[in-house]
């Protein structure tokens, strides 16, 4: 899971204030996919109105986070709301080009399209903050049965996008 979206941090530096543009949120959410597909053969197919409702969604999920005491609690709820605003929203799903029946992995991304990018997409922004903090990975390679856990309990109960460090196993360098 973390090596699809390890070429992000190669790419381009993402901010938030990049992500609060419409234009900015999309291209980062061709990124993450494409990263996804590249890595995995797998062609793209997105719905752009579900796109432009999980970019309001998460504004608007944005404006609920306590501005008081802005600190890495505030940077870790907005990963999340961006986790869950784009698992609530049908907004990515794939279809296989080539199919090597030896990557189970593969087979998570098929089954749950939408709830990998979304945990990729928000793991991507947290890995790029941390590491540049840290100057080390937070995450580490998963394996294909983790990951359909995690999709699986996102696209089951959406309020886990709160908790996709510990769904992904991301480290913090918080304590």
């Amino acid at each position: 899971m973390v090596e699809p979206v390890a070429p992000l941090a190669d790419r381009e530096t993402w901010s938030l204030s990049s992500l609060a543009d419409e234009t900015g949120f999309g291209h980062y959410l061709d990124t993450v996919a494409a990263a996804i597909a590249d890595r995995f053969t797998l062609k793209i197919h997105q719905n752009l109105i579900a796109r432009r409702m999980a970019f309001i969604a998460w504004i608007d999920s944005l404006a609920a986070i306590d501005r008081a005491t802005v600190d890495f609690r505030s940077f870790i709820a907005i990963c999340g709301a961006l986790v869950g605003s784009l698992a609530r929203h049908r907004v990515v799903s794939y279809s296989a080009m080539i199919r090597d029946p030896g990557d189970a992995m593969i087979g998570v991304i098929l089954k749950f399209p939408n709830e990998v990018t979304a945990l990729a997409a928000g793991a991507a922004l947290y890995e790029l903050r941390v590491g540049a903090l840290t100057g080390a990975s937070a995450g580490e390679p998963l394996s294909p049965l983790v990951v359909e856990n995690a999709a699986g309990n996102l696209a089951r109960h959406p309020e886990a996008a709160t908790r996709f460090r510990e769904l992904l196993r991301l480290g913090t360098p918080w304590t």
